[in-house]
């Protein structure tokens, strides 16, 4: 068992939360993934052409710096493969009914969830993205993981409550 995040689709977090005086406890699999998908993710030098056909733009300057704020955890610098999603490029990209939005996200997931085949705790995993049909926008999004060796499935959903323009 794992600590449990409760994730919070309003706010665009996920927290610790308390059961019995404790703290809660919760399928590793999931943690690992909420980690995966809301953990921002360094972003690349330069965008790809998918990236760009979706209108994911360059990262920002940094406050007061000539830099681009690329985001990212510190401890990736040294790593060979850096931790999350690059999910957060995506706040500003026009919704505006694209299917191409939904599969760029898709890709964006895959992406931060390889690690879990390349370490051998996934045989595979697949992605769905879908828009919700709620009065506020969100991107939904329903992860399968095929275990290996049982070939068992786990599925998981989550929300991502969309900033980009509609």
């Amino acid at each position: 068992m794992d600590i449990a995040i409760i994730w919070n689709d309003a706010q665009a977090h996920g927290d610790w939360t308390t059961q019995n005086g404790d703290l809660a406890l919760d399928n590793p699999l999931r943690t690992a993934i909420m980690v995966s998908l809301f953990t921002d993710r360094v972003a690349p030098e330069t965008l790809s052409t998918l990236d760009q056909a979706v209108g994911i733009t360059a990262a920002p300057d940094a406050a007061g710096s000539n830099r681009k704020d690329r985001r990212g955890w510190w401890g990736d610098t040294f790593a060979q493969q850096p931790i999350g999603s690059r999910l957060w490029q995506m706040q500003r990209v026009v919704k505006a009914g694209q299917t191409a939005v939904l599969r760029e996200a898709e890709a964006i997931c895959h992406e931060a969830l390889q690690w879990l085949i390349d370490d051998g705790i996934a045989a595979s995993i697949a992605v769905a993205a879908t828009w919700s049909d709620s009065t506020t926008p969100t991107m939904q999004f329903a992860i399968t993981v095929m275990e290996p060796a049982t070939n068992a499935t786990q599925k998981f959903y989550y929300s991502w409550a969309w900033e980009g323009l509609t």
